[in-house]
C-alpha cells in the first residue's frame, strides 16, 4: 500500500514541475537539481562543479552544505574525497615508473612484492592490474571469505599488511581472460609504488604530481585531516510514505560511517577540489607529466573500454548521446560522489558533491546538453520497449534487442552487452506467458556469451524470485552446480526453494552451506547457521 501512495503523490509532482520552464543554462539545471533532485539525480545536488570549453573554464559554481549540521556552504574550493578518481593518479605514477624504466607493465606482481606469496603475486602483470583483467575481485570478494565490510572499514593498515589482507581472496577469473572492476588490484599498485620507490604514497604524489602541477588542495591524507578539512559526506535517504510531501526534499540527509584512510589508500583515498582538478584534467591533454606515447598507451581501451585508471567512450553515456566522446571516471564512497569527464570535443566536465547516491551519468549527459545548449535528442533509438511481450515482439523482439547492443558496440568501441535487468525481465516476459522454450534459449545464451560471475548469477536469480519463483530457482540450482564449493549459493538456493514452498528441500541446502562453510571458516557461517534454524522451525 505504502509504494501505491508513494506512486501517486509522485505522479503529482511530477505533473506538477513537468510544466515548469525550460532550463537553458548549467547554473539552472543545477539550481534545479539541488531541490528536485530526488526525483531526476536521485538525490539532491550538493558539491561543486566546474565546466571548461577548450582549456577555458566556462563555469563554475558551488551548492549545498559541506557540513549541514553547522550550516556551512559548500564553496569552489572545498575539498572532497574524490574515491576512485584516485586510481587515475594511482595509474600516472606506475607509467612514470614505466617511463623512466624502474618496471616494466608485463612485470609479474612478485617481482616486486616478494613478500607476497608467490602464488598469489606471480598470477598476474602489472598491467592486468592496472586494466582490471587480473581475475581479482572488487569488494564483496574479500568480503565474502576474508574479512567483514564493517571490520575492514574501521581498521588501519599499512600498505604491506593491506596488500597480505588481498593476497588471500580467491580470483573469480584467469588473469588476462575477463574485465572484472577491482580496487583491490589498486591497493596492490599503491603497495608496489611505495616497494620500488622507498615512498610512501603521498610523498610520490606529491613529488610527482601535485607540486609540479601546483594542486595546493590535492593529495593522500590522515584521517584527521578528512574529518576536519574535508566536506562531510551524507547520504540521501527517500522517505517512501506520504510524509515526503511534508519534507523540504522528499527526504532526509543522514550521516555515513567513517572509512579509515589506510584501506581507502591508493584506489580512492585522494581528496582534491573542481578547480585542482581541471588542472589534472590539462596536464592530461597537454602530456605534462606523461610523454604523449606513454599517455596514449594509458588512455587506449583494454576490455570493455577500461584504459588504466581511465574509461574510453562510456556506454552509458553513449547511450545518451551517440555523438559524443570522451575519457572518464568516477568516484563513490560512503557519502560521496565524483567524476571527470573530457570529452573529445574539448568540454570538461568535473563535479564532486557530498552527497549518495548520484545518478552521475545523466548529471554529466544533462550538463554537457546545458553548456551547448542542445535538445535532449541524441540518445540511442531501437532499444525496444520491454513493457510488455506485445510491445516488445512488435518492436522488433530479440533481433531489435540484440541489434541495439551490437550498435552500442560499435559506437564505444568494444563489445557491451545487455544489462542483467534487461536480461532478466525478457525471461521474466516470456516466462509470464509460458514460452518456455524461448526462456530456455535465453538462459542458454545467458550463460555461454556472458560467462556469469556467482554474484551476477545469484542477483539476477533474487532478481526474478518474486514474480517467477521456478524460474528463479533454475538459476539458483545453476550456480550451485557452476560453484559447488560455495556455501553461499546453497544459501541462496534454499532461500530460492524456501520461498517457492519446498521447505524440506531447502532445509538440506541450507545444512550443506552451514557444513562448507565451517569447513572453510566462512565469515557469514552465523548467517547461514540462522537461515538454517528458521527454515527447521
Amino acid at each position: 500500500m505504502t509504494n501505491k501512495i508513494t506512486t501517486f503523490f509522485l505522479s503529482i509532482l511530477f505533473l506538477l514541475t513537468s510544466c515548469s520552464e525550460s532550463i537553458h543554462s548549467p547554473h539552472e539545471l543545477l539550481e534545479e537539481y539541488a531541490e528536485n533532485g530526488r526525483r531526476k539525480i536521485n538525490s539532491p545536488f550538493t558539491g561543486a562543479v566546474l565546466i571548461a570549453k577548450d582549456g577555458e573554464v566556462a563555469f563554475k559554481h558551488a551548492y549545498g552544505y559541506s557540513d549541514r549540521e553547522n550550516e556551512i556552504p559548500n564553496q569552489i574550493d572545498t575539498r572532497f574525497p574524490i574515491g576512485s578518481i584516485t586510481k587515475q593518479f594511482t595509474s600516472m605514477l606506475v607509467m612514470q615508473m614505466v617511463g623512466n624504466g624502474t618496471i616494466e607493465l608485463s612485470d609479474p606482481l612478485s617481482q616486486h612484492l616478494s613478500y607476497l606469496p608467490e602464488s598469489f603475486a606471480d598470477q598476474f602483470t602489472i598491467h592486468q592490474l592496472l586494466s582490471h583483467t587480473s581475475g581479482l575481485p572488487h569488494y564483496p570478494g574479500l568480503f565474502r571469505s576474508v574479512i567483514n565490510s564493517d571490520e575492514f572499514a574501521e581498521t588501519a593498515y599499512t600498505p604491506k599488511e593491506l596488500a597480505l589482507l588481498v593476497s588471500k581472496v580467491d580470483l573469480i577469473d584467469e588473469p588476462g581472460t575477463t574485465f572484472h572492476y577491482s580496487s583491490l588490484g589498486y591497493m596492490l599498485l599503491g603497495a608496489l609504488l611505495e616497494e620500488v620507490s622507498g615512498l610512501s604514497y603521498a610523498s610520490l604524489l606529491e613529488l610527482k604530481i601535485t607540486q609540479p602541477l601546483g594542486m595546493g588542495n590535492t593529495g593522500f591524507a590522515t584521517n584527521a585531516y578528512i574529518k576536519e578539512e574535508t566536506a562531510k559526506g551524507y547520504a540521501f535517504v527517500e522517505d517512501e510514505t506520504f510524509m515526503m510531501l511534508f519534507k523540504k526534499y522528499g527526504g532526509e540527509f543522514e550521516n555515513v560511517k567513517f572509512r579509515d584512510q589506510s584501506n581507502k589508500y591508493s584506489t580512492g583515498g585522494m581528496h582534491s577540489t573542481v578547480e585542482d582538478l581541471f588542472v589534472w584534467s590539462e596536464a592530461i591533454k597537454n602530456n605534462t607529466l606523461l610523454n604523449q606515447s606513454l599517455t596514449e598507451q594509458m588512455l587506449t581501451a583494454n576490455k570493455q573500454g577500461y584504459c588504466y585508471g581511465w574509461i574510453k567512450n562510456w556506454d552509458e553515456l553513449i547511450e545518451r548521446n551517440t555523438n559524443a566522446r570522451m575519457i572518464t571516471h568516477g568516484g563513490a564512497l560512503f557519502g560521496h560522489r565524483s567524476s571527470i569527464t573530457l570529452f573529445k570535443d574539448g568540454t570538461t566536465i568535473i563535479f564532486l558533491a557530498n552527497v549518495n547516491p548520484i545518478k552521475d551519468t545523466e548529471l554529466i549527459h544533462q550538463l554537457y546538453l546545458a553548456t551547448h545548449q542542445l535538445p535532449d535528442t541524441f540518445r540511442m533509438k531501437g532499444y525496444p520497449d520491454r513493457s510488455s511481450l506485445k510491445v516488445f515482439e512488435g518492436a522488433g523482439g530479440i533481433s531489435a534487442f540484440n541489434h541495439y547492443f551490437n550498435t552500442l558496440s560499435d559506437l564505444s568501441g568494444y563489445d557491451v552487452l545487455p544489462s542483467e535487468s534487461s536480461i532478466t525481465h525478457l525471461m521474466y516476459l516470456y516466462g509470464e506467458v509460458g514460452n518456455v522454450k524461448k526462456v530456455d534459449s535465453i538462459k542458454l545464451a545467458y550463460f555461454e556469451d556472458y560467462d556469469p560471475s556467482e554474484g551476477n548469477i545469484n542477483r539476477l536469480a533474487y532478481g526474478l524470485l518474486e514474480d517467477n519463483c521456478e524460474l528463479a530457482v533454475d538459476f539458483f540450482r545453476e550456480n550451485a552446480a557452476r560453484n559447488p564449493n560455495s556455501p553461499n549459493v546453497w544459501d541462496s538456493l534454499g532461500e530460492g526453494l524456501l520461498a517457492c514452498g519446498t521447505k524440506s528441500e531447502a532445509i538440506q541446502y541450507f545444512e550443506k552451506a552451514v557444513e562448507l562453510a565451517r569447513e572453510q571458516n566462512d565469515l557469514s557461517l552465523e548467517v547461514f547457521e540462522k537461515n538454517l534454524s528458521k527454515a527447521r522451525s
